[in-house]
């Protein structure tokens, strides 16, 4: 009991001992001065440079108040020198336990692991930067800050870190290279520091934030005042080379064992502090991660993420324009046909990629890529050129606008010409011989090109309660040019206690963008959202309702789809959540349909259904060594029924090995003659993580929809930063008899050099 009282004591002086000003959004500093000693990164921040370095601390909670200190106080010291910045923090923990670190593995899931992040802001516009993260176990997650407060993991770069821990704290430090970043030399940046505190279940953060914002998000940030401007990265070169073997059978179609080997490179040349080519040539992207399944029961495609190394840095330049489901560029459409075991990839012969800042208000865009003829389809693929072409200006505190160009150009001599007017409603698409073409088929070329040129601008206020997006985009074809713009406006308006979103989007029935995302075409949809949030300082953390409309009208003002959804979602203290709702829906079809997607009778065009459906969720404390999700969805659905329920199982035995389950299953219930339907989706996973170097995963993808039993097992060694041995195996089987359809084994060897 003394002891603990102790701690508690001490705690208490830590934290009075920061004066609140230092949390203050845009008024708080911090002084980095260059070090004065030789830092060696361990973990024991016992160098001189950290005696004579600033401290800064004074964390405030953001969960499960944004009013009161950290329980368990956070200080934290930066300094540089020629080649890096350097982070040290102290993160205090009085609790007896461990910290809670569910893995090993690099990138690691944030919400769900102790760990101290740092955030950094080099261009001062309160949007864009870099975040790194560490857990007491030194396991590293970095990633790009994008739109404000968005963080893409994906982003790997090289750096390094250190942990130590001690009875009451553990000590972290870490080195920066000015390499890895982008930065503008000015005298100021802006930095936030984040803990996430799982085992105490707090949040904290060094510049105060709201409870209902995003702590990521830029605009809280601190100003870090150089004592010189940070000095230039120099000569910026890194060369990845890779080379890889594979062996594999196509057993489906009869083919022969295929062995292939092939090597190839990435490169990263610094063109100025903030501006980075990135080149790549004959790329392999055979170690990136299947993607999960989904069982699908819409009537239009789905997308699904990139995972590509190199279509991610700054990927908000180029793939943010537009709106989710009106995106004029979509990278998976280079290089990439279908997904899971139907994927095709098709070979990328070489790219380019210039991007960054440009002073303090610009920022540029440009990417070119070539794809090679592709011969092992029935139809064949021509080569093709396309082309991103970005330059964003920021206007006021955080807002910007932009200009954006997406082309592609059929480098071949096999393509049709279409009239464009039938990439109406019907979904369907003939070119001008008659013959029906598949609009989800990318890969086969309609045109010798076609480009899509536009505005956009993003709204964001300083105080973070403004946000809105708004698009026009116009596409150009060889055919006929009619109703060929895209346009659209989101705003958001947020306060402690509201959420109220509204948006509108219209997309022409001529709107042809070949290499971005656009399901459907011909229409104009619109809708808004009300939400309520009521803290409380109970078991109940926050709970609230939420309301609000959709509609979806064709290009004759016909309404042909409108819902109405309400929910009620409760978040507990203990960090599980549980929510409930109601949605009525009305859809009229604008094409014959199946609604059980197994080929059988279709639903006649224009026919109107509604139906009511009702939904239960819940997570459990994510905290615990086994964790879960479930949902539960049943009603009416087109002129049947419909029950669907799913969720995900993890049981961990930390930091070490991780065993999840996620699952789907759907049953469809329609009157005579049309198909009824059992669908089935399972997927276990493996994950272990012997060291924060070596990481083995087991993925297993059980899916009735697609008559499709697929494996991916993938080893990687992080021998060096950035330098990896890969080893791929996956295979597909028919779920009617487990016979094979596909068998493939890779090997890929890749490694950093600095130039």
């Amino acid at each position: 009991m003394r002891y603990k009282l102790s701690c508690f004591v001490l705690a208490f002086f830590l934290l009075i001992s920061a004066p609140l000003s230092q949390n203050i959004q845009g008024e708080a500093e911090y002084s980095i001065k260059r070090a004065n000693s030789e830092i060696i990164i361990d973990g024991k921040l016992d160098e001189d440079s950290w005696k004579a370095a600033a401290r800064g601390g004074g964390f405030y909670q953001s969960f499960p108040t944004d009013t009161q200190l950290a329980v368990d106080s956070t200080q934290f010291m930066v300094t540089y020198d020629d080649q890096f910045i350097y982070v040290a923090t102290i993160c205090y923990d009085f609790l007896p336990s461990k910290p809670i670190t569910n893995t090993l593995k690099r990138d690691f899931d944030w919400r769900r692991n102790d760990n101290i992040s740092f955030y950094i802001d080099p261009y001062n516009d309160r949007s864009n930067g870099f975040t790194f993260q560490v857990t007491p176990d030194n396991v590293q997650r970095e990633g790009l800050v994008i739109l404000g407060g968005d963080v893409q993991d994906d982003w790997d770069n090289r750096w390094f870190s250190a942990v130590t821990k001690g009875k009451d704290a553990w000590y972290v430090e870490m080195a920066i290279p000015y390499k890895s970043i982008r930065y503008n030399s000015v005298p100021e940046w802006n930095i936030q520091f984040i803990r996430n505190n799982q085992k105490r279940n707090e949040r904290s953060s060094w510049i105060q934030v709201p409870q209902q914002f995003r702590a990521s998000d830029m605009t809280y940030s601190g100003r870090m005042v150089w004592d010189v401007p940070p000095p230039k990265a120099g000569t910026n070169i890194a060369l990845i080379p890779y080379v890889s073997g594979s062996i594999g059978k196509n057993h489906e179609d009869g083919e022969s064992t295929i062995t292939n080997a092939e090597t190839g490179f990435d490169a990263k040349i610094g063109l100025s502090n903030s501006v980075n080519l990135d080149l790549t040539f004959n790329p392999d992207f055979s170690q990136v991660e299947v993607d999960q399944q989904v069982t699908n029961l819409q009537r239009f495609e789905i997308s699904f993420p990139e995972r590509r190394q190199f279509f991610l840095e700054n990927q908000d330049l180029f793939a943010e324009n537009g709106f989710r489901t009106a995106r004029p560029f979509f990278s998976r459409r280079i290089g990439i046909q279908g997904s899971g075991s139907t994927q095709r990839n098709v070979p990328i012969i070489g790219g380019a990629r210039i991007s960054g800042k440009i002073g303090k208000k610009w920022r540029i865009g440009v990417l070119n890529m070539i794809t090679d003829e592709d011969k092992t389809a029935e139809e064949v693929s021509p080569a093709q050129n396309y082309s991103v072409a970005v330059i964003e200006r920021q206007l006021f505190k955080r807002s910007r606008i932009s200009g954006v160009f997406v082309g592609r150009t059929n480098l071949g001599s096999s393509f049709v010409e279409y009239d464009s007017t039938e990439l109406a409603n019907s979904g369907r698409l003939r070119d001008l011989t008659g013959n029906e073409l598949d609009p989800e088929d990318t890969l086969i070329t309609l045109s010798k090109h076609n480009y899509v040129y536009g505005l956009d601008y993003n709204l964001a206020t300083i105080s973070n309660r403004w946000q809105g997006n708004f698009f026009y985009h116009r596409s150009l074809d060889p055919g006929e040019q009619d109703e060929n713009s895209a346009y659209g406006a989101f705003l958001r308006y947020q306060t402690t206690k509201t959420n109220l979103r509204f948006f509108a989007r219209t997309v022409g029935e001529g709107y042809n963008a070949e290499v971005g995302f656009v399901p459907r075409t011909g229409v104009t949809s619109a809708g808004g959202r009300l939400d309520f949030n009521y803290f409380t300082d109970g078991k109940i953390q926050r709970h609230g309702p939420s309301i609000g409309p959709r509609y979806l009208i064709d290009a004759n003002g016909k309404i042909l789809d409108k819902s109405i959804s309400g929910d009620y979602e409760l978040q507990f203290l203990n960090s599980a959540s549980f929510r409930v709702e109601l949605e009525w829906q009305s859809v009229t079809l604008t094409r014959p349909f199946d609604p059980s997607r197994t080929d059988g009778a279709e639903l006649p065009e224009d026919a109107t259904f509604d139906w009511l459906n009702f939904s239960l969720s819940y997570s459990s404390d994510n905290r615990k060594p086994f964790t879960y999700d479930v949902f539960a969805n049943s009603g009416s659905y087109f002129n049947g029924n419909r029950t669907n329920m799913g969720g995900n199982f993890i049981f961990r035995y930390q930091p070490i090995l991780q065993i999840g389950v996620n699952f789907e299953y759907n049953n469809i219930e329609l009157p005579d003659p049309f198909n009824d339907a059992d669908l089935f989706l399972i997927g276990p996973r493996i994950d272990l993580t012997l060291t924060n170097k070596v990481f083995f995963t087991t993925f297993v993808q059980y899916n009735t929809q697609d008559e499709n039993l697929g494996h991916n097992s993938r080893f990687q060694w992080r021998f060096k930063p950035v330098s990896d041995l890969f080893i791929v195996y996956t295979d597909n089987y028919l779920t009617s008899d487990f016979s094979p359809r596909n068998r493939a084994l890779v090997v890929k060897l890749s490694y950093w050099l600095n130039l």
